[in-house]
């Protein structure tokens, strides 16, 4: 994938544990210790956190030095964030806010509505954004995926209804009697 140039990124997703206190240090040398170039490679280093600790001025200068981008997170424990550290690419991951797991959440239309102003601003800021929906449970990030490109006013690169894995399998023989797709999610 780096090869061919198809790999966007990847992302460092820092345990809720990992504080910026006790760990500032070894994520400054994880990235100098990294083995690839970024800039020669055409991908980007996407960093994800999960404590609070870290969503302070020097973390974000930092990784605007480094040409790292952060991953601003939709999800209970850390502010909403849309820090842009990267002018080539910006991240966005929505977790969700369910109970137990957080991504068993559905996005309810006035939300996306909502994400996707601040979104837009994003958008103005950067080369190219990335939004990845966490919240997997009963197709929700397929819902809402859909929902926040229709925000956006994107259109998928494959109509939806082209897209569908079991009906490749069926045709090829290859799916099993129990298995379904999310297929049925889409409408």
């Amino acid at each position: 994938l780096i090869e061919a140039k198809k790999l966007l990124g990847f992302l460092i997703q820092l345990p809720p544990s990992f504080n910026k206190r006790d760990h500032f240090g070894t994520l400054k040398e994880f990235i100098s210790s990294w083995p690839g170039d970024l800039k020669r490679d055409g991908y980007h280093l996407i960093v994800e956190f999960r404590h609070l600790s870290w969503m302070h001025d020097e973390v974000f200068e930092y990784l605007k030095k480094m040409g790292l981008t952060y991953c601003a997170v939709i999800e209970p424990l850390l502010p909403p964030r849309m820090d842009v550290t990267n002018l080539n690419f910006a991240y966005i991951r929505f977790h969700g806010y369910g109970k137990n797991p957080w991504f068993n959440y559905y996005f309810k239309e006035e939300e996306i509505r909502k994400w996707a102003l601040s979104i837009r601003e994003v958008i103005n800021q950067v080369d190219k954004v990335g939004i990845y929906f966490n919240n997997h449970f009963s197709g929700y990030a397929v819902k809402n995926a859909l929902m926040m490109m229709g925000e956006l006013d994107l259109e998928p690169r494959n109509d939806p209804e082209q897209v569908s894995i079991l009906d490749i399998k069926k045709k090829s023989g290859t799916v099993s009697s129990g298995q379904t797709g999310l297929d049925k999610f889409l409408k």
